[in-house]
């Protein structure tokens, strides 16, 4: 992992070797690169892996409490009062004026919705784009970048996971869930099953946290193959 040299000193984060060139890299320089977008959306998956004979988080769905000793993904819902209230999502939003590249973007938008600061960008999960019509923007092409993440939190606080802090004006929930419940999420939603669905994302976000779960899954047993 290499220490992020363009974005703002503000954020202390280190950035995988493979996606420094793309990615660890002045807004302006992005943009350029990547002119087919003029909108850009950024998020980060947040992960828990417990060390054996630990209880699950206190805020870990009721499946997560019957299955200890695995991985959890932080989700959070929507508030009523928000753009598609009551729905489950995860950390990010759409890019500031203010943010130096697009990680700083992703570190930014984790810390405003949970708190948490982000201490290591491992991955490129997915890239979702859609175009869209605003009165008073035109035609949006909109590029949605998530990536997987790591929180300093993870490493020195204890019971971090029940430490998340929501702004209420946007989500009125978290949970910590498993990767069988956000597949069959997924699965349901592709079906058109929307009432019966656990955590219903909006459009196709919960395809990209399933798509997430694969990705974790990889890096993670990169990691143990390396140790």
């Amino acid at each position: 992992m290499a220490t992020n040299k363009a974005g703002s000193p503000t954020y202390s984060y280190t950035v995988a070797p493979h996606l420094v060139a793309e990615f660890d890299v002045p807004i302006a320089d992005f943009a350029a690169a990547h002119r087919q977008y003029n909108y850009f959306i950024v998020g980060g998956f947040v992960f828990t892996n417990r060390k054996q004979k630990q209880h699950p988080p206190a805020s870990a769905s009721s499946v997560a409490k019957k299955q200890p000793q695995q991985p959890l993904m932080l989700i959070m819902q929507r508030s009523l009062s928000d753009s598609f209230g009551g729905y489950w999502d995860f950390p990010g939003g759409s890019l500031e004026p203010t943010d130096q590249t697009i990680l700083d973007g992703v570190a930014r938008e984790v810390f405003e919705e949970t708190g948490f600061h982000v201490s290591k960008i491992r991955d490129l999960v997915r890239l979702d784009h859609w175009v869209m019509e605003s009165k008073s923007r035109g035609i949006m092409s909109n590029a949605k970048y998530t990536f997987l993440i790591d929180v300093h939190e993870a490493a020195d606080t204890e019971d971090w996971e029940e430490k998340v802090r929501l702004d209420p004006a946007e989500h009125m929930k978290w949970a910590w869930v498993t990767r069988e419940e956000i597949e069959e999420s997924a699965k349901m939603r592709r079906e058109r099953r929307s009432e019966d669905v656990p955590y219903l994302f909006v459009g196709v976000q919960g395809d990209t946290t399933a798509e997430a779960w694969k990705i974790y899954s990889k890096v993670i047993k990169g990691s143990e193959t390396t140790i």
